[in-house]
């Protein structure tokens, strides 16, 4: 089991202290957008292992993991098509969304408080375990590339910590384009809605001033403050010693205007082959005119210019109000200005 990579680790239940293996195919893999609920365990053979028991199966994988690197990101920004077209190479297995390191990343924000299950160095070992197991290639020479959820991005300190190999590439949209996208997904994003609270913990943290309050916000500064705070991670992590050069800040949008050359820049970050890459076939691949989160769903970057650009007509004062409102936080704390190149 320890060796087996389609023996996937799926989920972790920290109340009842184990862990869910599914058996599950290297195809199953490629195809899934979503490793965690979404991925459909009816029919599926499965394995529930007590937590301790991680550790044992960790160590005796006997190799290298096979982790090239991750990609973290604040969530509808392209992040699903950057691994998709990573996946493309079979030498390359990208694992989209693994519940794991969603469920490890809530249990991070709770660590040291009174309502922590797990204590700090119990959690660095679960996430240590969890990595190894994770990145199980199923071939020789096959390179993982794991894409974490929006919710995760607490986890790229203690990564690069843990790890001092790893590479990991933080992607984004600029302000506007992504209160542009946000508004005209139902619900305004609620995934980005809902993981506000924990964004905005963070936010008074890096400030160092808690005065903001998320009832006083509207969706569309909703959506901001939860921008200013992911980007204002991702800086503070750029620039962090630890990340030295493995942190590589990925604009979607600068990746759909040339793709080939940031595709390429991308690999040759994570330590993939680099082959030369033509941009006009690329273009016109499967992967880039339909929609990642869907492939049967034609949808290529005409489609996606159009929407935006609707969505920019439809909720102009909407967009206006939430440029307004993270432009005056940046006014207002000078922690926040090298962000103010990012807004538009």
């Amino acid at each position: 089991m320890a060796i087996d990579a389609g023996s996937f680790l799926q989920q972790m239940d920290l109340l009842q202290r184990r862990a869910l293996f599914v058996r599950i195919s290297q195809s199953d893999l490629r195809a899934a957008s979503f490793l965690d609920e979404r991925l459909g365990l009816q029919g599926r053979e499965g394995l529930w292992v007590p937590l301790q028991g991680l550790s044992e199966l960790a160590s005796a994988i006997g190799q290298p993991t096979a982790t090239a690197g991750c990609i973290f990101h604040i969530g509808h920004c392209g992040s699903t098509l950057l691994s998709r077209l990573l996946d493309q190479d079979p030498g390359v297995l990208g694992l989209r969304e693994p519940m794991v390191l969603r469920e490890l990343a809530a249990a991070e924000r709770e660590l040291d408080t009174p309502v922590a299950r797990l204590a700090r160095e119990r959690w660095r070992s679960l996430f240590a375990d969890s990595l190894a197991l994770l990145g199980r290639p199923f071939s020789a020479g096959q390179q993982i590339v794991i894409k974490a959820t929006s919710s995760c991005n607490n986890l790229v300190e203690p990564l690069l910590t843990l790890d001092d190999q790893v590479r990991i590439v933080l992607m984004y949209l600029p302000l506007e384009s992504y209160l542009a996208t946000l508004m005209k997904a139902p619900g305004g994003g609620l995934d980005i809605l809902s993981g506000a609270p924990a964004r905005l913990q963070y936010l008074h943290h890096a400030l160092a001033d808690d005065s903001i309050r998320l009832h006083h916000l509207d969706a569309a500064e909703t959506v901001a403050m939860s921008w200013v705070a992911e980007l204002l991670r991702f800086r503070q992590i750029e620039t962090a010693t630890v990340a030295g050069r493995r942190i590589l800040l990925l604009d979607f949008e600068e990746l759909l205007e040339n793709p080939a050359a940031h595709l390429d820049a991308v690999r040759t970050h994570l330590g993939l082959d680099s082959t030369p890459i033509d941009n006009a076939a690329l273009m016109q691949s499967p992967v880039m005119r339909a929609y990642a989160k869907s492939p049967g769903h034609a949808y290529s970057p005409a489609d996606r210019a159009h929407d935006i650009n609707l969505s920019r007509r439809k909720f102009g004062r909407e967009i206006a109000g939430g440029m307004r409102w993270a432009e005056s936080l940046l006014a207002t704390h000078s922690r926040c200005e090298s962000l103010r190149a990012l807004l538009h």
